[in-house]
């Protein structure tokens, strides 16, 4: 076996790592600051097919750091409607205003500060540091955890304390000097197009041969798997209040606690009505198993508790992905 080479990976990036994304440098010398912590945020817990389209959206609307801190909660939550983790766009939203207040509406050029705003933890800061501003510091998103767990067989669960010390002190060690940017983007999309969960492409990694997990026939153990995370089941009795020409929906803003804190949604009652639901979905979430029960409501229950909202106006609401799913149901079984 041949030693670690951080070189080989920037080499295959240049080759065969991904250029395109829109987060990206493009023609620029070094990618946009904002851009790429807007795309680090985002790709937590979100695959990049999907971040891209609410990426394009959200630098639409708010194409600068200072557009997003002067820009109201309610449009910052609209245009993360359906991305989920809800608190990820309200740090950011906090950390914008803290770049306005602390560093004259720039992102700071220093990991330290940069973890000291909201919502952005060691790697984030990193990614920012090594992305936009070409500095050696080391990440460690999943597809890194992959790499580095193959690479050097680190056991242990991946976001276990002891095992993320470990995967820290490699990644120290194994830090590119002379194109930080490239090793940085080349590791995550080794990780994501290459060293992939199943089936890996064991035959097209520039880093094959120091590979332990590959010599030791053992990739499929590596990184140990995450415990499974036990999903309560709630069941929920949902108001459907919705005009005949499903045009106009009756919503209410939740209250700032509790499941979906502050988004649209229709009313949600804790009892059962006396009638038949007109339909019954399940909807996954983290930590939840959502069994919604969805019920017609009557003209009362718009005055009382709702707010009416044009569905062409809806993308202007913050709202949680089970009221899409509602919806799509409802009209692709063209209900009553």
């Amino acid at each position: 076996m041949t030693e670690f080479n951080s070189q080989l990976v920037v080499d295959w990036h240049h080759t065969h790592g991904r250029k395109h994304l829109p987060w990206q440098k493009g023609e620029q010398t070094h990618a946009n600051p904002y851009h790429v912590w807007l795309s680090e945020i985002m790709l937590q817990q979100t695959q990049v097919v999907k971040v891209i389209e609410y990426f394009d959206r959200f630098i639409s609307k708010l194409p600068t750091l200072n557009a997003l801190a002067t820009a109201d909660e309610q449009t910052v939550m609209a245009l993360w409607s359906g991305l989920g983790y809800y608190n990820r766009a309200r740090n950011l939203h906090k950390a914008a205003k803290q770049c306005v207040e602390l560093h004259q509406g720039e992102l700071p050029q220093s990991r330290a500060a940069l973890e000291a705003l909201s919502g952005i933890g060691r790697s984030t800061a990193a990614a920012i540091m090594s992305l936009a501003f070409d500095q050696p510091e080391p990440i460690m998103d999943g597809n890194v955890k992959r790499v580095f767990a193959r690479q050097f067989l680190v056991k242990g669960e991946p976001n276990k304390a002891s095992t993320l010390k470990q995967f820290w002190s490699l990644a120290e060690r194994h830090a590119n000097h002379t194109d930080p940017a490239g090793y940085t983007q080349g590791l995550m999309d080794l990780g994501a197009t290459v060293c992939k969960k199943s089936k890996p492409l064991c035959n097209r990694c520039p880093i094959e041969n120091s590979c332990m997990a590959r010599a030791q026939d053992v990739i499929a153990d590596y990184p140990e798997k995450k415990k499974k995370v036990v999903q309560k089941e709630v069941k929920l009795h949902v108001q459907m209040v919705i005009d005949t020409n499903k045009e106009t929906l009756y919503l209410q803003q939740r209250e700032g606690r509790g499941i979906w804190p502050n988004l649209w949604f229709f009313p949600i009652s804790e009892w059962a009505p006396d009638e038949e639901p007109l339909f019954m979905l399940t909807h996954k979430l983290t930590h939840r198993i959502l069994q919604l029960h969805v019920y017609p409501q009557t003209a009362a229950v718009k005055s009382e508790l709702t707010q009416p909202i044009k569905r062409s106006e809806l993308i202007k609401y913050p709202h949680p992905k089970a009221l899409i799913h509602i919806l799509n149901h409802y009209d692709n079984h063209h209900l009553p």
